[in-house]
This record gives C-alpha cells, sequence and structure tokens, in this order.
C-alpha cells in the first residue's frame, strides 16, 4: 500500500502552482471566514498536472472526488471539510480494481491553509511550504466537474 499512499503524495505535489508566483503571507493576513474559503473552492475542480493528469473535484455537501489519467483504473472519493482556522481538508478513500472487486484504502488527510489579506482576497499555503499562492485567478482552479464521466464510468465498473 506504500505504493499508493506514495502516489497520492505525488498527486498533491504536483497541484501545486508553479505557473503563478508565490509571495510570503499577506500584509495584514486574518483568518478568513469558513464560508470565504467555501466560496472559493465550492463547485470547482483543481487540476493535477505533472505526473497525474487529473485532479480533484470539490463538490456540493461537502462531497470530493479525484482521478488521475495515469493511474486511470483508480478513483478517490470522500469528504472536505473547512474549519473556522482557515484550514481546507480533504479526506479520500482510494478505490481500485483487486480481484473483480473493489479494493480500498484510505488516504491521508491533507489540508491547505488559507488567509485574506487587506483586500479580503483569499490566500493559500500548502503543508511544509513557506509561500502564499492568490486563490483567484489560480489556473489549476477550474469551474465545473472535469473528470466526472470518468469517476462515474469507474464506479460503474467497480461496483461502488
Amino acid at each position: 500500500m506504500v505504493g499508493r499512499r506514495s502516489w497520492l503524495v505525488c498527486c498533491l505535489i504536483a497541484a501545486l502552482p508553479v505557473g503563478a508566483m508565490a509571495d510570503p503571507l499577506p500584509y495584514k493576513a486574518k483568518t478568513p471566514g469558513p464560508r470565504q474559503v467555501i466560496a472559493a473552492y465550492i463547485g470547482k475542480t483543481e487540476q493535477w498536472d505533472a505526473d497525474c493528469d487529473g485532479g480533484i473535484y470539490f463538490g456540493p455537501n461537502n462531497q470530493a472526488r479525484a482521478w488521475c489519467a495515469q493511474s486511470s483504473d483508480s478513483l478517490g472519493a470522500g469528504t472536505w471539510t473547512v474549519d473556522s482556522y482557515g484550514r481546507m481538508c480533504h479526506n479520500l478513500t482510494w478505490y481500485w480494481p483487486n480481484n473483480g472487486r473493489a479494493g480500498s484504502s484510505p488516504g491521508e488527510k491533507s489540508c491547505i491553509q488559507h488567509v485574506v489579506d487587506r483586500f479580503d482576497r483569499v490566500w493559500r499555503s500548502y503543508p511544509g511550504q513557506s509561500e502564499w499562492w492568490p486563490v483567484k485567478g489560480d489556473a489549476s482552479l477550474t469551474r465545473g466537474y472535469i473528470y466526472q464521466n470518468e469517476v462515474a464510468g469507474l464506479k460503474k465498473k467497480l461496483g461502488i
């Protein structure tokens, strides 16, 4: 199972926006309300490039779904939440074909810290990073459930 966890870590690293400019903690940054963070993600897919070519969808009712083309027979399904400290976390279980049935393994919970600047813009920082990235205008965050067909087809194939 170490291989799947390593793959998940690679996917999360691949999600880091490499084309945008990072900044230090924004001036006069403060903790956003959960609604501000939710509004930045709900109904959007964060695309993972690099070694994944997939992404994670942040759906209504706190549902999260993930899929990568490089491991197209697997999918992640779980939840996403935002706490009062500005942390958005997703907790996925990964499913794959296993002897005619669906195998599964819980993934590691992953959280992204958020702040708002003095102009009320939402910024995020990834675990272990000191850089902050503006959420608005991030090309990796796209409106809609981009990989819905892939996830639906795989769920049907796996019987989940």
